[in-house]
């Protein structure tokens, strides 16, 4: 069984030992790291997801992260504000965000 961990507005950290579809109901969010964390049976991450305000977003990496059960990178997606991009998409667009903010 997977252990998730899910932060959020409403009740700041919630861990389940299951998937439920509740997560729905629930605006995930954190400013300091994934909001989403689920563990293989060993211990070790299986992915991590970073949202804010419940779109999955991150300026500093991939939002998604999934990693085989030696902790190794399997795959990893960019998403800023809900829209996913390339790896290359992604960087020129937050290369933009930083230049708008001059």
């Amino acid at each position: 069984m997977t252990k998730l961990k899910l932060y959020t507005i409403e009740n700041g950290i919630i861990e389940t030992n299951f998937f439920t579809g509740y997560i729905n109901y629930l605006t995930l969010h954190r400013e300091d790291g994934p909001a989403v964390i689920s563990y293989y049976v060993n211990g070790s991450i299986e992915y991590e997801e970073y949202w804010y305000n419940n779109k999955k977003h991150r300026l500093n990496g991939p939002a998604d992260i999934v990693y085989d059960k030696n902790g190794v990178i399997q795959n990893e997606w960019y998403y800023i504000n809900n829209i996913q991009y390339t790896e290359e998409e992604y960087a020129k667009e937050v290369l933009q965000l930083k230049l708008q903010s001059l």
